[in-house]
């Protein structure tokens, strides 16, 4: 139950810093951004479900991480090399180091996969396992491909 707890969080946490820190994003990076918020969200109206602090229900869960899944295909379009020049928090070794981001967005893109398939039960038990994997993924890239505060 911690581990949900802390999950959570960190991606109210993450969502507001990104409110802050880029308030005038325009283009992509702006779209990427929001695709990005949407994400955090998603994942804390799940995790408050798995902690408890909010009901489950299994279609909201499942519609949840369903959107989970398409924004991360479409975030994973939105790291062109043309927006590495425009201010974000995004860290340099999303372009210096192409092979091990795209490796890392394929490791999140998995764990999301496996969460999908989990929620399709409709059993909260069920999901936890594969939301942690999620969460994990999330703060791994984060640490290694994304500028602190």
């Amino acid at each position: 139950m911690q581990n949900y707890r802390m999950i959570t969080l960190a991606v109210t946490v993450l969502a507001t810093e990104a409110a802050v820190a880029h308030e005038g994003a325009m283009g992509i990076v702006a779209e990427r951004m929001t695709v990005m918020k949407g994400m955090a969200a998603n994942l804390k109206t799940v995790g408050e479900m798995l902690n408890g602090r909010k009901a489950f229900d299994a279609a909201a869960a499942q519609a949840g991480i369903a959107a989970l899944h398409e924004n991360c295909h479409q975030a994973q379009a939105q790291f062109s090399s043309a927006t590495a020049v425009h201010s974000s928090r995004s860290s340099a070794a999303v372009w210096e180091k192409p092979n091990e981001f795209k490796a890392a967005m394929e490791t999140f893109d998995a764990a999301v996969k496996a969460l999908v398939a989990a929620s399709e039960a409709g059993n909260l038990d069920d999901m936890r396992v594969p939301f942690k994997a999620v969460g994990q993924s999330c703060s791994s890239c984060h640490e290694r491909f994304r500028l602190s505060q």
